[in-house]
């Protein structure tokens, strides 16, 4: 498959993960509603499984970059997937034990940063660059889908899903869901 092709579809998916990321916090926000509420329920309790698979796309998408395309990944790079990478098994683990999405959250959190940093390194290369070598530059664009979507873009938008996916699932459903849900499952009972 043309990487043209591939990047394009990974861009498509960063636009995606962007509206995601812009419904899931509405939804936070409008809760009050009660189909908006049941959808949020809906979302928690499979948060875990949504950011590994957020984890799992942005892994196999920076591994055909490097591994399938021939990009070579800057100094940056491989520091966002220092962050990224873990977090495929680490989510894995934590639909089995749960605290291990602390670990998780603060692995996302300080990819983000990075992220961020490489994105601006790229927009700014004059007033920022300087943290890659000059045979690598972090300020090089491998993809620029769209014009404005480039490998630090997607890892920012992966990143930014798996800490709000993950922060949902760190919240306990109101007390009154929980005693609704009980009274309606000893009714089906």
């Amino acid at each position: 498959m043309p990487v043209e092709t591939v990047s394009l579809f990974l861009g498509f998916l960063t636009i995606g993960g962007a509206v995601a990321l812009v419904a899931l916090l509405c939804a936070i926000a409008f809760r009050a509603s009660s189909v908006v509420g049941s959808t949020l329920d809906d979302v928690r309790v499979h948060a875990i499984e949504l950011a590994l698979a957020v984890a799992a796309t942005a892994t196999a998408g920076s591994l055909y970059y490097s591994e399938v395309a021939g990009y070579e990944p800057c100094q940056l790079c491989w520091i966002q997937r220092g962050f990224m990478y873990p977090l495929v098994p680490l989510l894995a683990l934590a639909l089995w034990w749960a605290p291990l999405r602390v670990v998780a959250f603060l692995l996302a959190t300080v990819g983000l940063g990075v992220s961020v940093y490489h994105r601006a390194e790229q927009q700014f290369p004059d007033t920022i660059g300087g943290s890659c070598d000059i045979a690598n530059p972090c300020s090089g664009r491998w993809v620029n889908t769209l014009g404005f979507i480039t490998i630090p873009t997607m890892a920012a938008m992966g990143f930014m899903l798996i800490i709000a996916l993950l922060s949902l699932s760190f919240v306990r459903r109101p007390a009154a869901a929980r005693i609704a849900d009980a009274e309606l499952s000893e009714e089906v009972s």
